[in-house]
């Protein structure tokens, strides 16, 4: 198998990122030879090398993010900025994860850790050749909310694009002091 037949399937198989054992699963080599491949691939420029390890044969930041590090999917401004809410670009994508909250500074990516309890409200889309897991509307401002990044000036500006039955509902998942302070916030 050549390095272009390996970037091929790589492609069709809808994912972009890659670590050394997933190309080592792909092509059904050892993590030996698939280190070999992942470095050549990178050095031919067939793919990125993002981090020690893992590639990507996308140059799409929200794909790359929400591949890198899993489980996860955008959230925040980079969530509603993504569902047109949010006018300006943010600095860094920001993602939710059940995972350690971890920073790729370099890649402008930052992970916020979530109880799993609360790794809901997110669906796969399909960008470019891969895909990305999105939160939806709402569950993007309750998360905002939950971790004391959403300025109540900016809930009252788009709240009329909200859907209230789904925000109470996802509220309804929450629980302790998290619940009891969006349920404030969400009257």
């Amino acid at each position: 198998m050549n390095l272009y037949q390996i970037r091929d399937k790589a492609i069709r198989s809808t994912r972009a990122v890659f670590t050394v054992q997933q190309l080592a699963n792909l092509i059904a080599k050892s993590r030996a030879v698939a280190t070999v491949y992942l470095n050549r691939l990178a050095k031919t420029g067939l793919a990125k090398k993002i981090l020690r390890g893992k590639i990507s044969f996308s140059d799409d930041d929200f794909i790359i993010a929400t591949q890198l590090y899993e489980p996860s999917y955008i959230s925040f401004a980079s969530a509603l900025s993504l569902h047109g809410l949010f006018s300006q670009i943010p600095v860094k994508i920001e993602c939710v994860s059940t995972r350690n909250s971890r920073d790729y500074p370099a890649l402008g990516i930052y992970y916020h850790k979530m109880p799993p309890s609360l790794f809901f409200g997110f669906e796969r889309k399909k960008k470019g050749d891969s895909y990305i897991m999105l939160a939806d509307r709402e569950k993007a401002v309750l998360d905002m909310a939950y971790l004391n990044l959403l300025p109540l000036s900016f809930y009252k500006e788009i709240s009329g694009k909200l859907d209230k039955k789904k925000l109470k509902e996802y509220v309804s998942r929450f629980s302790g002091k998290g619940k009891k302070k969006l349920e404030r916030l969400f009257k």
